[in-house]
């Protein structure tokens, strides 16, 4: 007659073959290193490769992969069908929750109904000898974390992997499961490059209560606060999908600059040369409050594929759409260089450019060279500023075909004080046609005028030896407001080869 042989630790009957008289469940809470409901010394050795044997002897063990606060993970193969599969065991001590298998089993079925080719899927899930485990497809290459680790980046990697992260979360928001838990460590990839997102729900299974913030019997942090939306860290109680838009924009942010956007930190083009409208889009993710991020992740999908679209035309047609450059050097809290042509893709107008050096567009600077500028110094078709330089010039001293100043040079001028060109209307005027209090010019119109038509002898005593001189000014006016559009011109070409772009407007 055969002896009942029970486990010396719980006092449970003991299946046919158990080692060290002990029961499958005690045997792996001492694999993991918690035995009689200790917390586990995180240095403890994983269980044996031989002792899996007895709880899953449909599997071929085959090695570790990784373990943490959502369970531990082993290579297997699966017999029966002959494939490699990952075999993740879930932390021991929620068997000690009576309530955890039913929800166990609810959450398992909703979860294994996730179908998607960039979420991991779930073959299996159950108990063996009160140990809770998924059966999972094996993906057979790396993580992000250890891509980051390799080194940074490039930014037309992470533009071309977050939409086929957005496309996976929104694939699970519309199936009514979150997350929760999106960081590098999760989002794997094969080896043929594609994107796997994995631990699909498993933070809310493992926590009925909502508690992000709780610990693991190993002491290890149920979720990743670096991670988290700030609702996700105040009151996990009110949070919904939008919180993994968050974790996105946190992953996005890293995969950009190497960095985690903590504290008051920076747009990512101000670490990294890239376009800036990505600046608008990975901000927006990582609003603090969840009504002005995206609201769905098809939204912020669709905002990297308008700018990664633009990417992938050709150079000239790409120019002629719109082109930005921003040097990451300040000076007076704006950048020293701000380049820009073509149309604002969003708006349909031309774009706007904001510098010390500011080019191209509606150009605002110290110095500003645009379709239409202002400035200190401001050149343009349409220019105002201290000192502009145009077609039409509004300043204190302008120079252009129409100008309108406190001095003015150039094809027709309207001053405040001294005016100088083809056609001048000034208290003071020099021209070909001359209007002012002191007029001197071929015609002239005034109260002390000097001309073909006129010889006043006050106006002659008044200009005295400077006729010559603001003749000669007059005429260098009206030269340059004449060549002044093609030295910008000339200037503009200079400026886009230098850059690699077909035009700056």
């Amino acid at each position: 007659m055969n002896t009942l042989r029970v486990c010396k630790q719980c006092a449970t009957v003991l299946p046919v073959g158990a080692p060290e008289s002990l029961c499958p469940k005690c045997l792996m809470k001492i694999g993991l290193g918690s035995e009689a409901g200790q917390p586990k010394d995180q240095t403890a050795a994983t269980p044996d490769l031989a002792e899996l044997k007895i709880l899953f002897p449909q599997l071929e063990i085959i090695e570790l992969l990784g373990r943490g606060g959502m369970g531990i993970v082993y290579k297997a193969r699966q017999r029966q069908l002959d494939r490699l599969v990952a075999l993740k065991i879930l932390p021991t001590e929620i068997g000690d929750d009576p309530a955890f298998a039913e929800r166990f089993s609810r959450e398992a079925r909703a979860l294994a109904r996730l179908n998607h080719p960039n979420i991991v899927s779930i073959y299996d899930s159950g108990d063996s000898g009160g140990l809770f485990y998924f059966l999972m497809e094996y993906v057979d290459g790396v993580n992000l974390r250890q891509m980051l680790s390799a080194g940074r980046m490039e930014p037309k990697d992470a533009l071309a992997i977050v939409p086929k992260i957005c496309e996976a979360l929104q694939y699970a928001h519309d199936e009514g499961i979150m997350h929760r838990d999106i960081k590098p460590e999760n989002i794997l990839f094969d080896k043929k490059g594609r994107v796997k997102i994995a631990d699909f729900g498993l933070a809310k299974l493992l926590k009925p209560d909502d508690e992000d913030l709780t610990l693991t019997a190993s002491g290890t942090l149920m979720g990743t606060p670096k991670y988290m939306s700030p609702e996700q860290l105040e009151n996990s109680h009110t949070v919904d999908h939008r919180a993994d838009i968050y974790s996105l924009g946190v992953v996005f942010y890293e995969m950009l600059t190497g960095e985690l956007p903590l504290g008051r930190f920076e747009a990512p083009s101000k670490h990294v040369h890239i376009d800036v409208r990505l600046d608008e889009v990975v901000l927006r993710t990582l609003e603090k409050a969840p009504g002005r991020r995206y609201q769905h992740a098809s939204e912020l999908k669709t905002g990297v594929e308008e700018i990664t679209r633009l990417d992938q035309l050709p150079p000239e047609v790409r120019a002629m759409l719109g082109f930005e450059h921003k040097s990451k050097r300040m000076v007076f809290g704006m950048p020293l260089v701000h380049v820009v042509s073509g149309l604002d893709t969003k708006t349909g107008k031309m774009r706007e450019s904001r510098g010390f050096i500011a080019c191209g567009g509606n150009a605002r600077g110290f110095i500003a060279l645009g379709r239409r500028a202002h400035g200190v110094f401001a050149f343009g078709a349409v220019a105002s500023g201290v000192f502009a330089f145009g077609g039409v010039s509004m300043g204190i001293i302008t120079m252009g075909g129409v100008g309108l100043g406190l001095f003015g040079f150039g094809g027709v001028m309207l001053s405040l004080i001294l005016g100088c060109g083809g056609v001048a209307a000034a208290p003071i005027a020099f021209g070909g046609v001359a209007a002012g209090y002191f007029a001197n010019g071929a015609l002239t119109w005034g109260a002390f005028t000097m001309g073909r038509n006129s010889h006043d002898q006050t106006a002659a005593a008044f200009f005295g030896e400077w006729e010559a001189y603001f003749g000669v000014i007059g005429i260098i006016g009206t030269m340059l407001s004449l060549t002044l559009p093609s030295l910008i011109v000339i200037v503009r070409v200079a400026i886009a080869k230098r850059l690699g772009i077909a035009k700056i407007d």
